[in-house]
């Protein structure tokens, strides 16, 4: 992204954050401005600047490649048969659970749901689903080698921070 187009963001996102229309964030405004998806108000925004982010082909809806181009960039040559299983597991969520009215896209309303949803707690999902995909004896305990052994799920988890969290423990 350009500057141009961040300044030109960044005053759109301000305008949104002043509830009282008077050009200063006092601190709950501010609080709006700098964590849009923590303040009922700036919820169109956050689905705004995700659409901007997100789709490519600037049409106004997600497809299931501009969502997983988000995520995971495919190596020259490589087909769908052979991506990670994070990112076939990320494809069937689009396709199950993302895309609710089944038309091959998600619409705004369908992202808003995805970044901003009102009964799902992504951290909890995302830790059963790293558990239950590398728990390999079902023990509900993950060893260094189970870790290890799934590596590509976890660098490609927003629960290790894609990974980083696992160079900052020596255990790992």
């Amino acid at each position: 992204m350009d500057f141009r187009t961040m300044i030109k963001r960044d005053k759109k996102r301000w305008a949104a954050a002043d509830v009282n229309k008077d050009n200063n964030l006092d601190y709950d405004e501010f609080v709006g401005f700098i964590h849009p998806e923590e303040k009922e108000h700036m919820f169109d925004i956050v689905v705004e600047e995700t659409m901007e982010d997100i789709d490519k082909n600037h049409d106004g809806k997600l497809t299931v490649d501009e969502y997983i181009g988000d995520m995971y960039h495919r190596k020259e040559g490589e087909t769908e048969s052979e991506e990670p299983e994070w990112v076939k597991t990320e494809r069937e969520q689009f396709k199950s659970f993302r895309d609710k009215n089944g038309d091959g896209h998600m619409d705004s309303k369908e992202v808003k749901d995805w970044i901003l949803p009102t009964d799902y707690d992504h951290a909890e999902a995302e830790a059963k689903h790293l558990v239950y995909e590398s728990d390999t004896n079902r023990d509900q305990k993950l060893t260094r080698q189970e870790i290890v052994d799934k590596w590509d799920l976890f660098v490609g988890s927003q629960a290790t921070d894609f990974g980083d969290a696992l160079t900052r423990h020596d255990e790992f």
